[in-house]
């Protein structure tokens, strides 16, 4: 063993000796019980935020249903005043509400089981606690009853400190047993509660919005299905289709549009105005052009089911979309050449 570690364990030795002839086991067991009172209140405490919780959904859960009826209400107005257009918008809000509420559920059984367990641990805790009360006078009586002893013991034997020394360490030891193992049932009782599990906070997946939307779209068709049959409107006819051999066009963030091969001339007419606006650094010129091919495409184009998954054979932004976002984006594909490299 080396000088520095026989120095360590000298002055180790010292120190819990020295702390062993300061503690007092009365003390100690009236600090023990003050923090099973405390560990009780934070028991407590964790219920009741628990129980908020478990309220404010239930809250949230009744001010969807209401704002679904009222939904649904005001898409059989409308369809009965013949504006079919808004009972669409009504029955796709109250539907997507409807998802949101049935999401809300399990959060609401999973939460109020949390809560039982958490009143069982309590409760068990709480007698824990009861039992530890009411043999915490009985330690410190026999604590006081056997100081006394070891001290007259020790003046008629004429013994020194160093046997109530070895007394005080066994008092010692006991007593921090018994902290830990209060310890180790609270954990175990919040183990058990389930109130240390953590909730899964991330949003859902893209492919989980997808299927949210074809849900919602489905059930909005159903219900207005069942509306034109209530109040007896027929359906629209549906726009014709050009099949698999048109011309997919997609913009950005609003859908996919098919448009006859025919129409490929001015499709080239509008990609060369945007090309010389791009060029020319033109941001009006840029937004101009893109307006106007975004018009023709939705004049002169169906639209593309969201279930179709033919790939898109021209891909135009979005209006919000800056000219220094695409001309960024086509730098990236090496379109075009940086603005550093022409300078």
């Amino acid at each position: 063993m080396s000088v520095f570690r026989r120095f360590t364990n000298i002055f180790q030795e010292k120190a819990n000796a020295a702390l062993d002839r300061a503690e007092d086991p009365s003390q100690a067991i009236d600090l023990s019980y003050q923090q099973l009172l405390e560990q009780q209140q934070k028991l407590r405490t964790a219920l009741v935020q628990a129980q908020t919780g478990e309220k404010r959904l239930e809250n949230q859960a009744k001010e969807l249903d209401t704002r679904i009826a009222k939904l649904n209400d005001s898409a059989k107005q409308a369809m009965q005043g013949g504006r079919e257009d808004l009972a669409t918008q009504a029955l796709t809000q109250g539907e997507t509400l409807q998802q949101q509420r049935s999401a809300l559920e399990p959060q609401i059984q999973t939460m109020t089981g949390q809560i039982q367990r958490m009143q069982q641990a309590l409760q068990q805790y709480q007698q824990k606690v009861q039992a530890f009360a009411a043999q915490r006078e009985s330690m410190k009586a026999q604590y006081e009853a056997a100081k006394a002893t070891s001290t007259a013991g020790d003046t008629m034997a004429g013994i020194g400190e160093h046997t109530s020394d070895a007394a005080m360490m066994m008092q010692r030891a006991q007593d921090k047993i018994a902290r830990t193992q209060a310890h180790a049932d609270a954990v175990d009782a919040l183990l058990a509660s389930g109130a240390l599990d953590t909730q899964n906070l991330t949003g859902g997946s893209a492919v989980e919005d997808q299927i949210t939307a074809t849900v919602v779209d489905s059930n909005v068709q159903a219900k207005l299905a069942a509306l034109r049959a209530q109040v007896g409107v027929q359906a629209p006819a549906a726009a014709p289709q050009l099949g698999t051999a048109g011309i997919v066009v997609r913009i950005h963030g609003e859908g996919q549009y098919r448009l006859d091969p025919a129409l490929r001339p001015s499709l080239d007419q509008f990609d060369q105005r945007l090309v010389v606006a791009v060029r020319a650094n033109d941001d009006a010129a840029y937004h101009a052009a893109l307006r106007d091919v975004t018009t023709f495409v939705k004049q002169h184009g169906n639209a593309v089911p969201g279930d179709d998954l033919s790939p898109s054979e021209i891909i135009l932004p979005s209006d919000d979309m800056s000219l220094a976002e695409v001309t960024s984006v086509l730098e990236q594909e090496n379109w075009l050449e940086p603005a550093s490299a022409t300078n």
